[in-house]
């Protein structure tokens, strides 16, 4: 009996010196530390997947567009071989991605762009027929508007990838304008040229009609109406 008690004496007597000294609150503080860690790690672990999955969001349509578009650039336009025979394909990506609206592909219809009678057989690419064009106007009329038309055509077919720009937009509706009203002077010229003249047109109305639908919606507009006339 006696060693019982001196026994549970001697226990009292190590919990108050672990007490004195700190050693049982060091352990609980140790304890809840452990505990706090578990459970900001949980947090952690959850906000990563949180994260993770709103990193997983679909693109907005915007970008998917702008995705689609440069796409659509590398295929058609990257090698600089784009043709009057490409435009059908063409118009048919662009209809198929969901690029350009049916009230667009009308229009493009109505002024001009004509795939079913497009002739495959004339293959120059429209940035060659824009060079030689170029050299020829150089040598025999170098102060000539159509120049400066010419070099921001190449310049729409060189930044295809760059077709929703609204500055993009608003330079290929200009050239576009401009061509039309080259056109209509009716200019002594081959068949063949004639093609290559309104297949470069056509291109940069579907160019104009790629690029944003915001600031330069009234520009464009006013560039379209030009082949009404």
């Amino acid at each position: 009996m006696s060693s019982i008690l001196n026994t549970s004496n001697l226990n009292r007597s190590n919990t108050s010196i672990a007490d004195a000294y700190g050693l049982n609150s060091q352990k609980a503080s140790t304890a809840k530390t452990e505990s706090s860690t578990e459970k900001n790690s949980s947090q952690k672990s959850t906000a990563q997947v949180e994260s993770t999955g709103a990193d997983a969001i679909a693109l907005s349509p915007r970008a998917q567009r702008a995705q689609k578009i440069q796409a659509m650039s590398k295929d058609f336009f990257a090698n600089g071989q784009f043709s009057v025979a490409d435009i059908p394909a063409l118009v048919s990506r662009l209809q198929k991605d969901g690029i350009l609206s049916e009230s667009q592909l009308e229009r493009l219809s109505q002024n001009g762009i004509n795939p079913l009678t497009t002739d495959k057989t004339n293959t120059q690419s429209l940035q060659d027929f824009i060079d030689d064009e170029l050299k020829s106007l150089s040598k025999t009329s170098p102060n000539s508007p159509l120049i400066n038309t010419l070099v921001d055509a190449k310049h729409v077919l060189t930044n295809m990838d760059d077709a929703q720009s609204p500055l993009l937009a608003q330079k290929a509706a200009k050239v576009f304008g401009q061509l039309t009203d080259y056109l209509n002077s009716n200019p002594p010229m081959t068949d063949t040229q004639k093609q290559q003249w309104q297949g470069l047109k056509s291109t940069m109305q579907v160019a104009s009609s790629m690029g944003s639908q915001l600031s330069a919606l009234g520009q464009l507009s006013s560039y379209l109406a030009l082949a009404k006339r």
